[in-house]
C-alpha cells in the first residue's frame, strides 16, 4: 500500500506526457500544396518552368590540312566516359557540323578522336573542336 501513491503519480505523469505529445499537431507552412491532381493538364506551374531535361548542341569540327585522308571515330562522351552521346566516323581533313542532344546537367564533355582526348565546356549552344591542338 505504501507504493500506491508513487504508482498513481507515475501513471498520472505518464498519461500527461502521452496526452501532451499526442495532442501536438504540426502546422503546415503551405496548406494545399499536397493536393492530389488526377489530370496532369490541371497542373499549375510557373511560365518560366522548363520541362525539358535535355539540351541540343552544335559541334563545329575544324579539319586539319593534311596530305592524306585519315579516318577515325569521333566520340562525344560524358567526362566519366559512362555515356556516349555521339559516335561518328570522320575524315580528319574535313570540316563538319554535328548536332548532339545531351542531358541538361552536363557542363563538360569529353571529345575523343583516335589518341586525341579533350574536355570541352558544354554550356554554350555551339562547341568548337579542332583536330590540331591550339
Amino acid at each position: 500500500m505504501k507504493n500506491l501513491p508513487i504508482k498513481l503519480f507515475s501513471l498520472l505523469l505518464f498519461a500527461m506526457v502521452l496526452l501532451t505529445t499526442a495532442g501536438c499537431k504540426k502546422e503546415l507552412s503551405n496548406p494545399g500544396s499536397d493536393q492530389v491532381i488526377d489530370n496532369p493538364l490541371e497542373l499549375e506551374v510557373s511560365n518560366t518552368f522548363d520541362w525539358k531535361t535535355t539540351r541540343d548542341l552544335t559541334l563545329e569540327v575544324t579539319g586539319a590540312d593534311l596530305p592524306v585522308h585519315i579516318r577515325n571515330t569521333l566520340q562525344v562522351k560524358s567526362t566519366d566516359e559512362e555515356k556516349v552521346y555521339l559516335k561518328n566516323q570522320l575524315f580528319m581533313d574535313q570540316d563538319y557540323t554535328l548536332h548532339i542532344t545531351i542531358p541538361s546537367y552536363e557542363n563538360e564533355l569529353l571529345i575523343t578522336y583516335g589518341s586525341i582526348r579533350r574536355i570541352v565546356d558544354a554550356t554554350p549552344e555551339t562547341i568548337y573542336f579542332s583536330f590540331i591542338s591550339h
